[in-house]
């Protein structure tokens, strides 16, 4: 399995490859005794690794895609916390920034409650699915929509006006 994964994603993944293959069967290990043996269930380990390391090479594009932004967000001045200067009239709460985030008009209803849910008050997906009375699949996607949504609608990060 890791021959075949350095072959897909080259020599220099090597490392990447015996991980997710290590990861993949740990996978296995705690999820097969509840849902029981695949029936091809090298096929299933195969699957799960390549699945793991396509996401490892996708996190690392969009990393390298965002590393000149992320360093010059760093560089500036006034990123520094000692240095930092608020108006008396902004309020300084970054939570409740992320709360007119989280409740753009741009992002669906159903999608602002969930999406609040878990990144104000750390639900997780699980406990969420079961407040909206629905699977955890579907807000999973839910929330990976949101999220991409206030990327794509570029909504800033900031207490509205008024």
């Amino acid at each position: 399995m890791v021959a075949i994964l350095t072959r897909i994603f080259g020599i220099e993944h090597l490392t990447l490859a015996e991980d997710v293959v290590q990861e993949a069967l740990a996978r296995a290990l705690q999820t097969w005794p509840f849902y029981g043996v695949p029936e091809n269930p090298s096929a299933w380990i195969m699957r799960a690794s390549r699945n793991l390391a396509l996401d490892v090479v996708r996190r690392q594009k969009v990393f390298r895609e965002k590393e000149a932004e992320i360093i010059h967000l760093m560089e500036r001045p006034e990123a520094a916390p000692d240095t930092a200067v608020f108006h008396e009239q902004e309020i300084a709460d970054d939570r409740l920034r992320m709360m007119f985030v989280c409740c753009h008009p741009q992002i669906p209803a159903e999608a602002q409650v969930a999406l609040a849910l878990k990144t104000l008050c750390g639900f997780s997906v699980t406990e969420i699915s079961r407040a909206f009375l629905t699977t955890d699949s579907a807000i999973a996607k839910r929330l990976t929509r949101a999220k991409q949504r206030i990327r794509e609608a570029r909504i800033p990060f900031e207490i509205p006006a008024g």
